[in-house]
């Protein structure tokens, strides 16, 4: 009664909600209806009231309602006057004072209203309340309201859903200001559908509150260079993906930075592209910033303050190559530091008159002063299928299982410079069942290899919040994620918190049916007990039965009423029994059959797919436009969603659904023929790169399509030549598995006649899928390739490739001997054979020989020497180079040897970049061997300069570690030395080579 009336005759939505305020109800309850409201052991709200006078206060707050949301004073239609209940009754400790209808209430006013003792069952008697509603619907009044009015004015007729306690009203008020999207501003939404929409949580308050108590502690265990990882398990549909949702704007409005990707059953495009496109989103999101920022568009100095800090991190952090390095597989880096690509220097090589340029062993051609680029190959045409020698360089070959290394600890420097304890990381991985192996062992990295060794004790930690969710039901089990979990969690780098999430309760299950329907929470109850037995509490499950008993009409909406209705009887009989994805096939398979085509065509792309895709992949544009039109009514069926430009299905488990629809046969020609109209329209017609994103969609969609292949040589060749780059391509980025599936499927074009069709190409793919068989561990498979190539070439160079895949392989797995014993049968082939026998006084002749040598050439004249041209000395010199470490290790005295063969053949056919490795080691032969340390420094400078040449800046720290190690210290105090075998130890990280960075830290 002390509220402020409005000149209208109803109030508005807006203001309804400032009248909803709990505070203000409880208030209303205390001081009206004379009742207190104290916190029970649950800590709810209880109500100490009478139980035989509920009634009365039922309809006494009905009243109270009707004149507070009318805000004009009157009482429900057809209330006699002398019956009449207002706000101003009073009642003390829930029993009416007497009879005072003739008296003036103490303090009143003269000639303020007396009233009437209130009985219940006359007052009943005499209340016509079939106008009621009528009355408040006039007002325009929501909904809402108007049930909440309407039932608390008819508590005493016992009907369904009535209120059975004043914690019930509590509960519906809490629920309308909870909600008012749903239940005040009505005119946003329809009634007549149900209402999914939201990012509502139910029956999750403890698993949310586990999450943010992990994310909490995130910026205290980084003090100790720990990660908080959060591993969230649950069957499909329980909301694991909408858990971390609820937690995204709390803790982003709290300087936090979100970043988030899912896998997909189907496709992984390029070679850990999902992982890495989060990255690309965080840095393309600061470009885009700080360009608004230099527009004017933007006026915000915190973000400008946190861009710069950002970009001056990542550069403390990172080198330039590995920035550069990173680039390939995170573009957006490169808006963010334009100098560091345009310091990039082009090593021009006037003898074959090409421009190229390398960065860590990869070949990428180049033009002008543009960095290493990804779109470096063309589609091999027929009349350049003959994959000339040049177009595969040895150095692709080379590729080693340190370029792993080195992705891993760039990832892990990476993440440590974009976070901070003022602005942490919190990374959710979402389909985590879905990751592939190279992703797998991504993460695995970023969480447990921690750097123990730091130069200042004050130095950066890293601040990230590492949320993983996953499926763990039997048909969605990865062998790979359960080593990387086992790994999390036996880890002491980080402190793991599970989150397993079941059914929701009754309770959470009453709450998604009650906004889902826009009914209070008490007149959905019976409801919810039923379909909650059906499906157990599963969110998806509880929306998919839902949407099916709408279907059957078992679940309506009454014009009439206002509202759903249901029969319990019928939904009893309805049955969740055959499973959901049964249920969802059959609700596929009761649309036009041109859409069910439409929706399978679709799911051949996985979870999403954008929408110029699809354009590709359509035959033409009367088919495309067919296509829309399909996919258009499937969104209206809410199969599909449409968002900026994509497609994609709400949850996996229908895309599963869609893609099921046709046979296994059936559906891996979908995959194939969209995968080759899509380079026909792109890669084929010279518009699309051919290791770009659209090209890498393609090739998977002819990947996924498994033994399907063509005959035609006109596509044969010019498909598996795709594939080779495309392996080559993810040799580089170590994606090593993705490669050798690549390979593989470039093989099978080829076909029983491949060596035939095309000698060269026949002969890349081999060599290739030899090496990938290495780098993946899978030493087995070697001989099978090995012995392809031998019987099918007779050049013995066309062998020596092979050959030194088997060499690595034999000493990988423990087969050392062997490994040397081949390796000296090779480089006799080669024409180079060492003496059987090697004493010190051979030693020290060979070493005063190569002395004399190189006495003979300046710095000068010896960088300007020519570049080595013959096939067979480089091969020689790189195998020497492969398996040194492993000749020092079972015959240490050959390793001097080594060394000065390279030495002299390079001065005799021409320098190659192995050359430098040699120059080197003989440096340090000839500072601790011969003991002249002045002559060994000299060249190890020379063999800088000479990595300079060829730009191979990868050999740096080892080279340093050499020199540090071997020979300064025998010069200077060793404890003036220590902290830059730090630095060499650091340096060599960052190019991922773990045996020197090993040796520079024990040093």
């Amino acid at each position: 009664s002390e509220m402020p009336l409005t000149d209208s005759s109803f109030v508005s939505s807006n203001e309804l909600l400032q009248i909803c305020d709990l505070a203000q109800i409880k208030f209303i309850l205390e001081s009206s209806l004379d009742v207190k409201l104290v916190p029970t052991l649950q800590n709810t709200i209880g109500f100490q009231i009478d139980e035989m006078l509920q009634h009365d206060i039922f309809q006494k707050l009905g009243v109270l309602f009707y004149e507070l949301f009318t805000c004009d004073g009157s009482n429900p239609p057809n209330l006699k006057p002398e019956s009449k209940v207002s706000s101003h009754d009073t009642t003390r400790d829930g029993v009416r004072a007497g009879n005072h209808e003739d008296e003036e209430q103490p303090g009143s006013e003269k000639g303020r209203r007396k009233y009437t003792e209130f009985d219940t069952s006359k007052a009943m008697k005499r209340l016509d309340l079939s106008g009621t509603m009528e009355s408040l619907q006039q007002k325009s009044l929501p909904m809402s309201i108007c049930w909440l009015v309407t039932d608390l004015l008819e508590c005493g007729m016992r009907k369904e859903g009535m209120f059975l306690s004043l914690m019930d009203v509590f509960s519906e008020l809490t629920q309308i200001m909870n909600e008012p999207e749903i239940f005040v501003y009505e005119e946003n939404i329809s009634h007549m559908a149900l209402n999914f929409c939201g990012k509502n949580l139910y029956g999750r308050n403890d698993a949310l509150s586990t999450l943010i108590q992990a994310a909490l502690t995130t910026p205290l265990l980084s003090e100790s260079d720990m990660s908080s990882v959060v591993l969230i398990g649950g069957d499909p549909g329980a909301g694991k993906s909408r858990l971390v949702d609820a937690i995204k704007e709390p803790i982003c409005k709290r300087g936090w930075q979100f970043l988030s990707c899912k896998f997909d059953r189907l496709t992984q495009n390029q070679p850990l592209s999902t992982i890495s496109s989060t990255f690309n989103d965080f840095f393309r999101s600061l470009a885009k910033m700080r360009s608004e920022l230099e527009d004017g568009v933007l006026v915000d100095e915190d973000q400008n303050q946190f861009i710069e800090s950002v970009t001056a991190s990542v550069e403390s952090h990172l080198s330039a190559s590995g920035v550069v390095f990173l680039s390939k597989l995170i573009p957006g880096i490169k808006s963010l530091f334009p100098d560091i690509f345009r310091r990039v220097v082009i090593d021009e090589d006037d003898s074959e008159g090409d421009q190229t340029q390398r960065h860590d062993g990869v070949k990428k051609r180049a033009g002008g002063n543009n960095i290493a680029r990804n779109n470096d190959i063309d589609v091999i045409s027929d009349d350049e299928s003959n994959c000339d020698e040049d177009d595969y360089d040895d150095d692709d070959f080379l590729v080693s299982r340190s370029t792993k290394n080195r992705l891993h600890y760039l990832f892990q420097k990476l993440t440590q410079a974009i976070s901070s304890p003022e602005a942490p990381i919190m990374l959710f991985l979402d389909d985590l069942q879905w990751a592939d192996k190279e992703s797998l062992d991504l993460l695995t990295s970023l969480v447990i290899d921690v750097d123990p060794l730091s130069i200042e004790e004050d130095a950066d930690q890293r601040c990230v919040c590492f949320v993983l969710a996953y499926r763990n039901s039997e048909d969605c089990e990865n062998p790979d994620l359960v080593y990387c979990v086992s790994a999390l969690e036996g880890s002491d780098a980080a402190r793991t918190t599970h989150i397993q999430l079941e059914g929701m309760d009754i309770e959470g299950t009453n709450a998604m049916l009650a906004n889902a329907l826009k009914l209070p929470i008490r007149l959905t109850r019976p409801l919810s007990e039923v379909v909650h037995q059906k499906t157990l509490g599963n969110p998806l499950f509880v929306k998919v039965f839902l949407t099916m008993l709408c279907e059957e009409n078992c679940l309506s909406y009454s014009l009439n009423e206002r509202r759903w209705m249901w029969s319990i009887d019928d939904i009893r009989q309805k049955s969740m029994d055959k499973g959901l994805a049964l249920v969802l096939s059959e609700k596929l398979l009761r649309m036009h059959c041109d859409v069910q085509e439409a929706l399978t065509f679709v799911s051949c792309f996985g979870k999403r797919v954008q929408r110029d895709v699809l354009s590709m992949a359509s035959r033409d544009a009367e088919e495309l436009s067919q296509l829309m039109a399909c996919l258009e009514t499937a969104v209206e069926e809410n199969i599909l969603e449409e968002d900026n430009g994509y497609y994609s299905f709400p949850h996996d488990l229908i895309q599963q659904a869609a893609y099921e629809r046709v046979p296994e046969e059936v559906a891996f020609s979908y995959h194939f023929n969209i995968g080759l109209r899509i380079l026909k329209n792109s890669v084929f017609k010279g518009q699309t790169d051919p290791i770009s994103l659209v090209s890498f969609v393609a090739l998977d969609q002819i990947l996924a399509a498994k033994s399907v292949t063509v005959s035609e040589p006109a596509l044969r060749v010019p498909l598996a030549a795709l594939f080779l780059r495309a392996g080559r391509y993810s040799l580089g980025v170590a994606a090593f598995p993705s490669a050798l599936s690549y390979f593989e499927r470039g093989l099978s074009f080829m076909g029983d006649d491949g060596w035939e069709l095309n000698f060269e190409l026949s002969l890349r793919l081999h060599e290739s899928a030899c090496h990938a068989c290495y780098l993946t561990a899978l030493p087995d498979r070697v001989p099978t390739y090995v012995d392809e190539v031998i019987s099918h070439t007779e050049n013995f160079m066309d062998q020596v490739k092979c050959h030194h895949m088997a060499m690595r392989t034999l000493a990988s797995t423990g087969k050392i001997k062997k490994a040397i014993y081949k390796f000296f049968e090779v480089m006799k082939e080669l024409g180079e054979e060492f003496p059987d026998k090697v004493d010190p006084s051979l030693i020290f002749s060979t070493l005063t020989s190569t002395k004399d040598d190189l006495s003979k050439y300046s710095t000068e004249d010896l960088l300007n020497s020519p570049k080595m041209t013959d096939k067979r000395k480089q091969w020689a010199i790189i195998l020497m180079g492969s398996m040194s470490p492993y000749i020092f290790m079972v015959t240490p005295m050959l390793s001097p040897m080594i060394s000065a063969r390279i030495v002299f053949l390079s001065l005799r056919y021409g320098l190659t970049t192995e050359s430098a490795f040699g120059l080197f080691m003989y440096s340090y032969g000839i500072g601790c061997l011969l003991q002249d340390i002045d002559e060994g420094h000299r060249w190890i400078r020379t063999s800088r300069l000479m990595l300079e040449r060829f730009n191979a800046t990868s050999q740096y720290p080892k080279l340093k570690c050499v020199q540090y190690a071997f020979l300064i210290y025998l010069k200077e105090p060793f404890q003036s030395i220590t902290s830059v075998l730090l630095d060499c130890r650091q340096e060599t990280m960052m190019v991922g080579d773990i045996e020197y960075a090993i040796f520079s830290s024990t040093w």
